[in-house]
């Protein structure tokens, strides 16, 4: 049965990666999806029959693309932190951290990262995985499952002619009653630590030496 939980009612977000095989991913399409009480729960191995086995959530996968690295985590500021707008300074990644609500992320890049703390249950499903997911909810709440989710499905499905095909996504309100709204930390935006980020990451021409005329 489809829990009717209303702190289930998260908003999923979900990126659509594709690639070639044996090349990198990049990043498709990142299509909107309805708040829903049904899905989330099956996302993370939730409301499925004892009998049937759970998707587990298994995180945002190390060989993501780029523009969803970025969307997935903060890029601690330093002089290698880059343009992107989403910088956090050190101290700050440290609270997050300590207070169990961000983690760091591997990286080979010339600088760290820190999860965003608003995400929580990241998993990755190919289209298979998705068609499960769907049934199970049809299954469940004898409803036919979201219109989004199905043309998700079926985008995934015509990708797949082409290339190798993946959904990434989290969830961005979390469901534990733990978790209450006023325990989330507040997020603030950092002008001044990005920047410094961006003027030190930024080459610098060398100095122009002056000309001595000399009394000859």
């Amino acid at each position: 049965m489809i829990p009717n939980d209303p702190r289930w009612r998260c908003q999923v977000h979900a990126y659509v990666e594709c690639r070639v095989r044996g090349g990198s991913w990049w990043l498709y399409a990142h299509p909107v999806l309805p708040a829903d009480t049904g899905i989330p729960p099956l996302l993370v191995g939730a409301g499925v029959d004892e009998r049937e086995e759970p998707l587990l959530a298994l995180g945002v996968p190390a060989d993501v693309s780029l523009p969803v690295r970025d969307e997935y985590t903060w890029r601690i500021a330093g002089p290698h932190g880059g343009d992107a707008p989403n910088i956090v300074g050190a101290s700050e990644a440290e609270r997050w951290i300590a207070r169990g609500r961000s983690r760091q992320w591997a990286t080979s890049e010339p600088f760290a990262r820190v999860t965003d703390p608003r995400w929580s249950y990241a998993t990755s499903l190919d289209a298979n995985d998705l068609a499960t997911i769907l049934t199970r909810y049809e299954q469940a709440s004898e409803e036919p499952a979201p219109a989004a989710y199905c043309a998700l499905l079926a985008m995934m499905r015509a990708l797949e002619r082409d290339y190798v095909v993946r959904v990434v996504l989290w969830l961005e309100r979390r469901h534990v009653a733990a978790d209450a709204a006023s325990e989330i930390p507040v997020l603030r935006e950092y002008p001044r630590e990005l920047e410094r980020a961006r003027s030190e990451a930024r080459p610098r021409r060398p100095r122009k030496t002056r000309r001595v005329a000399s009394d000859s």
